[in-house]
């Protein structure tokens, strides 16, 4: 099934992951702190995807082997690899005017992702990818509670998150 796919739309399509973090983290304005550790759960979620045996369907699991060979491939590993995902990650954001730019880029990506599935691979298969990749980005947005007082008053997911996460699930064209 890879081969349905040019080397850059499958590099577009392994990227989606993190894209989708960089999406979810730039939803809100938060303090520094906050959203260094909405980047690390992101990406420790996605290290945990990469693990999973459970995922159904041909292609998603095909995109989690996918990137689970890039990382196999770095020299480095375990949370030195996750940290080095956190500060690729970092780079990527620093090099955008606003978060709004972002956010739009994310969302731009997984509509590329979104348009690329169901033009290479049957409905089928493109719906179990754009379900799986869209799980990964509610489980990011709801990994850091939002707002409140030492957790009280606070969200699992905020009402800007909540609209980047349907800006989302509308490129990918699933439901959210």
């Amino acid at each position: 099934m890879r081969e349905n796919f040019t080397d850059k739309e499958w590099t577009t399509l392994l990227q989606a992951p993190s894209q989708a973090i960089i999406g979810v983290v730039l939803a809100d304005r938060v303090d520094p702190v906050s959203f260094l550790q909405e980047l690390k759960a992101g990406v420790a979620i996605v290290a945990e995807e990469l693990q999973r045996k459970d995922i159904a369907g041909d292609l998603a699991p095909l995109l989690v082997s996918g990137i689970a060979e890039l990382d196999a491939a770095d020299p480095l590993k375990g949370e030195q690899l996750l940290l080095k995902k956190q500060f690729e990650i970092l780079g990527l954001i620093q090099t955008f005017k606003s978060s709004k730019e972002g956010r739009d880029l994310a969302i731009a990506h997984l509509q590329k992702v979104g348009a690329s599935l169901d033009t290479k691979v049957t409905g089928a298969q493109a719906s179990e990818a754009k379900q799986w990749l869209m799980s990964v980005v509610v489980k990011v947005a709801e990994a850091y509670r939002e707002g409140g007082i030492l957790g009280l008053g606070s969200s699992r997911v905020s009402d800007k998150e909540n609209e980047v996460l349907r800006k989302m699930s509308a490129a990918l064209g699933v439901d959210y």
